[in-house]
């Protein structure tokens, strides 16, 4: 029976192993026959040298298979005509668990994906003995379109790292855990306000303005570099009062944009919240900031519509297009936690009544049947 149950246990785990191709590039590399699978063992060893002096990039395309390579767009041409440039280069047919084998002998282990516009959704930097993975957010209806646009990014982030670089090409593990993300809201829209640009820098977009209730008109806006590298910068929106700018610091950490000392008027604004990735922009509907106390009162600064994006990356055009919303409204709102406070109350009436009527038993003493009988006289009244 054990060596019945081994046997099972062996084929099992062959099926269960994933056989896909593999395009190495960037790095000499060991050929193998077409016809033969390369162990996962053998493949990560060949990884683990490669990690001594370089760094991995392994690019995942869904459901990627030998077929793939030789997808041709409609102009008969091949849909990865940056990857056939490429040397040195190897190709594998059928590799046993390619991901989990770099997995396995990478020490520093990182993920990113590419967006729809073909770009890193995070900066990525070089280092060697480092394993990126990077993933596809697809927005092609067509397989052959979706192969050509990943052939066109891939070429392009390539040329991004400066340090020695080994590329992978090959196919997601179907096991893979899906990417956790927050969910990217539409775009407001930037029509029927204000907007103001600093280049590439800095960008501020809102319907109204409004302090203690009453307008305030912005005239121009000013941004003034304090630091190098660069990671904090200041802003200045000139208003009709010269003498009264809106003034804030807007700083980087951690891959997040965020707003402090906000003063206007000769009062300090509190702008707890208000962050965002760079890649993203900040969004909300009505932003209402309210200063500290001065003699027990209290100064409000209201934006409407309010839309602001500071990439902190040089390779974002001149008034370049707000990036997806990430809206000031989180996603456990007061209605939320109300709603799940009265399901554990009633959860946990539920589990009390349910203790008590556990705890029912049944009577544990009786009348002797031997001794003398219990006579009840009813007497009519």
């Amino acid at each position: 029976m054990l060596w019945k149950s081994l046997i099972a246990l062996c084929v099992i785990g062959a099926a269960l192993a994933e056989q896909t191709p593999v395009f190495l590039w960037g790095a000499n590399s060991v050929t193998k026959p077409s016809l033969k699978t390369v162990p996962q063992a053998e493949f990560a060893e060949q990884l683990a040298t490669l990690l001594e002096d370089h760094m991995v990039v392994a690019f995942e395309e869904n459901g990627l298979s030998n077929k793939d390579f030789l997808c041709s767009n409609s102009q008969a041409q091949s849909c990865y005509a940056q990857l056939q440039g490429v040397s040195p280069k190897t190709y594998y047919t059928s590799v046993e668990n390619p991901s989990e084998a770099l997995r396995s002998v990478a020490a520093r282990r990182e993920h990113n994906s590419i967006d729809a516009s073909g770009k890193l959704t995070t900066p990525a930097k070089c280092s060697a003995g480092t394993a990126l993975f990077v993933s596809f957010e697809d927005a092609a209806e067509t397989r052959e379109a979706s192969l050509e646009s990943h052939d066109a990014a891939i070429a392009a982030i390539s040329k991004q790292f400066e340090c020695k670089v080994a590329y992978l090409y090959l196919a997601a593990p179907s096991t893979a855990p899906a990417v956790q993300r927050r969910t990217r809201r539409d775009t407001a829209a930037t029509t029927g306000g204000f907007i103001w640009h600093a280049s590439n820098q800095f960008q501020i977009f809102y319907t109204a303005l409004l302090y203690n209730g009453q307008a305030v008109e912005v005239q121009s806006m000013a941004v003034t570099n304090s630091s190098t590298p660069l990671s904090k910068f200041s802003v200045q929106l000139t208003t009709t009062d010269a003498n009264k700018p809106i003034t804030f610091d807007v700083l980087y950490n951690g891959g997040y944009f965020s707003l402090s000392n906000l003063v206007y008027d000769g009062s300090n604004f509190r702008t707890t919240g208000v962050n965002a990735p760079t890649t993203f922009s900040y969004s909300c509907g009505n932003l209402t900031l309210e200063s500290t106390a001065v003699n027990n009162m209290y100064n409000t600064l209201s934006f409407k519509s309010l839309q602001l994006q500071a990439p902190f990356d040089g390779t974002y055009k001149e008034n370049f297009a707000f990036g997806d919303s990430w809206d000031c409204v989180g996603f456990v709102t007061p209605g939320i936690l109300m709603g799940l406070f009265v399901v554990a109350l009633l959860l946990v009436i539920m589990f009390v009544g349910v203790c008590w009527m556990m705890d029912i038993n049944t009577m544990d003493r009786f009348d002797d049947p031997k001794g003398k009988t219990i006579t009840i006289n009813a007497a009519a009244e």
